[in-house]
Parts: structure tokens; sequence; C-alpha cells
């Protein structure tokens, strides 16, 4: 009996045992159902969370600032984007489709595809009709993301046609690839259309059976086709010469005005020119004849014609004698006989040298130009006006014939004009000092030699007024003092002899006589004092 049966045996022999094992079973199978169930339920709500909640990377792939820029834009639009650990942007499952189509309308990405459709949907069950279709879409997108790096263009939609292939030589209805562009521009930029015409080359070359005349590129903005630099276009022949010729006017209208604003500041002077250019080619055929020295050459045509009736000569020699290759000789009647009559003709065509020369010239030539200038001169002279049209003949290389200079004065509205005859003055060539100049100069020296003259007359009378303050300050006063009356008298005195200088060429004597003489009051003033003070120093 071996070890397992032994402990069988006391199993099935013990009921405390028996009763145990039956509660574990049943708490063990419990639990089994119960684990069970809760894996249902969540791996339900992971698959349905996945379902509609799930986040998918937007656009693998780009960089990590373009990540970081898109997330700014979608978060701004109130997309509940994120990032995941390897810094790319993941938005919902569900409105992925929708997202993709936004983001490329506003030109995003812009370092990478935005997805291979060729790549995604190659697959044992494609068909070769599903392939070109998918190819079709990649080079949609490629030639897309090339037009928006191209400068001044915001965002491209390329839309193509291609022509089914036929295989069958009978089949002669087979059409063109066509191809569409729509192009939105940033603000204040145009295409040129040169550049036009580059952007359907490129199109067109990216195409089978595509011709850049077959594909249409369209201002988004503005809905209006925009032009190409097509040589068999007579219309854009027409632009591209105007604007040549607009070129040339602002050429010529430059190098006037640079010669001229010397003389007159650019807001009293204006310059137009016109100009007429000959854009036809001309052919130019020399045909010039050498003939030779003795008026003859080489024969290029012989002929000779010969008619007659009467007696004429008879062939002579004897048959047989020579052979047959010299030339024949024909007797030819004198026309001496009334029976003869005689015609000869003649006609022998030379061959004779010329010279013939082809000149062919296709460069535009300027037929004539035409150029008015106006100035704002109120002494525009003969001689200044002359001198004006040949500074802008030289300038421009114009004939002086062609220039018209004009002087049109703008009048002050505000004051009253009065018209007066006046006599016309000479006025400065260009160069020369302008004479009213110098005479203000001369007046505003003038008044500042006055002005200093003046202040030199107030210093001097200030500095004589505190000479006699200084002399005479205690006789006033004492005069003041005893005799208000003649204080009064004496000020009267100096007041109107307030302007009075004595000259400093005289001597000091002089000048004390001139001084007395003039104010009396003082003198005898000074008299009384020192008088006064000798007696109160005797005391």
């Amino acid at each position: 009996m071996g070890a397992k049966d032994k402990v069988k045996s006391a199993v099935e022999g013990n009921p405390a045992i028996h009763r145990l094992v039956d509660t574990k079973g049943k708490r063990l199978a419990i639990a089994g159902v119960a684990a069970a169930a809760v894996i249902a339920l969540a791996a339900s709500f992971f698959l349905n969370a996945n379902k509609d909640g799930g986040y998918v990377t937007l656009f693998p792939g780009i960089t990590r600032e373009e990540n970081i820029e898109i997330l700014t834009v979608l978060n701004s639009r109130g997309v509940a984007a994120k990032r995941n650990s390897e810094g790319e942007v993941t938005v919902p499952e569900s409105q992925y489709g929708d997202i993709m189509l936004e983001m490329s309308e506003l030109g995003y990405p812009k370092s990478a595809l935005p997805f291979d459709i060729f790549s995604d949907n190659m697959s044992f069950t494609t068909t070769e009709f599903e392939k070109r279709q998918y190819l079709l879409l990649n080079l949609q997108d490629r030639l897309e993301r090339t037009l928006k790096d191209m400068s001044g263009i915001k965002n491209a939609i390329v839309t193509l046609n291609v022509s089914d292939e036929s295989n069958y030589v009978w089949d002669d209805q087979a059409s063109d690839s066509t191809g569409s562009v729509s192009l939105t521009m940033l603000p204040s930029y145009e295409l040129s259309a040169e550049k036009v015409a580059a952007i359907k080359n490129l199109v067109a070359n990216s195409v089978p059976r595509l011709q850049p005349e077959n594909v249409t590129v369209v201002n988004a903005e503005t809905m209006q086709e925009m032009v190409s630099s097509d040589l068999t276009n007579d219309s854009y022949y027409g632009l591209s010469r105007l604007d040549f010729e607009a070129s040339v006017e602002e050429r010529l209208v430059n190098k006037i005005t640079n010669v001229l604003t010397l003389a007159y500041p650019p807001s009293k002077l204006r310059v137009s020119a016109t100009v007429v250019i000959d854009y036809d080619k001309m052919i130019t055929e020399d045909l010039q004849y050498e003939p030779q020295e003795d008026g003859s050459g080489v024969i290029d045509h012989y002929e000779e014609n010969y008619s007659g009736t009467g007696v004429t000569g008879q062939a002579g020699g004897v048959a047989g004698e020579e052979n047959n290759t010299d030339i024949p000789a024909y007797g030819t009647g004198l026309g001496t006989t009334e029976e003869g009559v005689g015609d000869y003709s003649r006609n022998v065509d030379y061959l004779v040298g010329y010279m013939k020369r082809q000149i062919e010239k296709d460069n535009v030539k300027l037929q004539k130009a035409t150029v008015a200038i106006t100035v704002n001169d109120d002494n525009l002279t003969a001689a200044k006006r002359q001198q004006l049209i040949e500074a802008a003949s030289k300038a421009a290389n114009i004939a002086p014939e062609d220039i018209v200079v004009s002087n049109f004065q703008i009048a002050d509205t505000g004051s009253n004009v009065v018209n007066t005859d006046t006599t016309p003055v000479q006025g400065p060539a260009i160069g020369e000092m302008d004479p009213r100049l110098i005479i203000a100069g001369a007046a505003a020296l003038f008044v500042l030699l006055l002005a200093l003259f003046i202040l030199l007359l107030r210093h001097n009378a200030k500095k004589n007024r505190e000479e006699d303050q200084e002399l005479f300050g205690g006789a006033v006063e004492a005069v003041e003092e005893e005799n208000p009356a003649e204080a009064e008298a004496m000020a009267e005195s100096q007041n109107e002899n307030n302007g009075f200088q004595i000259d400093d060429s005289s001597s000091p004597v002089e000048k004390i006589r001139s001084f007395a003489k003039m104010n009396p009051q003082i003198i005898a003033a000074m008299l009384r004092l020192w008088l006064k003070e000798e007696e109160q120093e005797e005391e």
C-alpha cells in the first residue's frame, strides 16, 4: 500500500478532515468565478475605452519643434491633444480624421508628409487601379508640400487628372492630362509671371502627358487665374513691353532728377519722361556684283539661231576623211543677192560674281524720348532755362529739342496779390550766389553792429553814473538833507544831462571844468560841505 493510498484512507475515515476539504473547495470555486467576472468586466471596459477615448499619433516622424507648434494650435482650438512618451502629438481616435483635415488646411505638417498613402494601403488584394490612385494622391501631396516651401506661398492645393494610357494603336481618342493649382499667398506678396510659369513647368514635369499650358494656377483669395510668361501669349508680350518702357522712363527720370536737385529741392522740381521703343526685327540684305575685267564671265546659257534663203556656201572636204567629232561648219549667205534673205540671233548668259550679306537686328531700339521738367522758380530766366535743358540733355542723352522746361509758381491763397508792372531782374546762373542772399546778410550784419553800439553806450553811461556816485554821492546826500528843493533841481539837471558824454581825449582839468559848468548845484553843495568841515575842525 502506497503513501497516496494511506493519505486517502485517512482522510476518508476522518469526518472532520472531510468537512474541511469540502468547505475549502467551495471557497476556491466561488473565488474563481468572481475573478473571472472581474477580468471580463475589466476587458470590456478597456476595449470600450480604447474604442471611444483612445489616443493615436497625429503626425509621426516630424520634428520636435513642429510637434510643440501643432500642440499649441490644437489647444487653442479646444482639442484635447497631448504628447506621448516620445514627444509626439496624440489626439482622440474618434477625431483623428477631422483634425488631420483641419491641420492640412493650416499647412501642417511642414517637416514630413502627413501620411504615406501608398505604403499603408498596399496588400495582396490591391488592384492596379487602386495602386495608380494611391500614387496619384501621394504625388498631389508631394507637390503641395513643395509649393508650400516656396517663399510667399501660405498654402497650396494641387489637383491632377491623369489620362489613362491606352495600348491600342487604333485608339485616337486619348486625351492629355490636366492639372490645377490653388495658391493662398502671404499678405502683400504677389507672384510674377515668370514664377507662375515656373510653377506650371514644375507640375507638368511631374505628371506624364501633362503640358504646361494645361495647368491652371488660381489665386485662392482673388479667385483669378494667374498669368504666366507664355511666349505664345500676345497679351503677355504687351504687358512685358509696358513694364520695360516704364523701367526705361523711370531710369531717365532718376538721371535727370539727380542732376537738377543741386539747383532745386525735390519739393520744387518735377520730371516726367515718355519713351517710344521699336521692337520690330530688321533684316538688311546687301548684294554687290563684281564683274570680270574683260566684261565677261562663265557662260551659264548659250543659244544661237539662224535662218536664210538664196545662195549659200557649199560644204567642203572629202567625205570620210575626218571623223564626226568636230564642230560642223555651215555656209552663210551674205545677203548681197536679190534672192538671198538672212536672219541670225545669239543669246549668251554669263555668271557674274557677286557678294551677298544679310544683317539681322533683333534687339529693341529707343526710337524717341521726350522729357517735361516743371520747376517752381519766381526768377526763371531764359539763360537759366537753357542751362536746365542742356543739363537734362547730357544726363539722359536726349536731344535738347525734345526737352521742355516750364515754370509753375504756387501763389499764396491767404494774401491778396496785386498785379503790378515789374521790371524783370536778371537772376544768377546755376551755381552762382543770389544777390538777395547778399543783401540779407549785409542787413543782418548792420543790425548786429547797431545792437553792439547801443550796448556799448549803455555800458559807458552806467559806468559814468557809478563814477559820479563814488565822487559826489556824499555831496548830493548833504544837499538833500539841507535843502530838498535844491536837491530836486540837481536831479532835474542831471536827468537833462544824462546823455552827455565827455570826450576821453580831453585833459582832467577840462573834464572838471566841464562838469562844474554843467552841474553848478553839485559844486556849490561840495563847497558848502567843505566849509562846514573846516569850521567843525577849527572848533
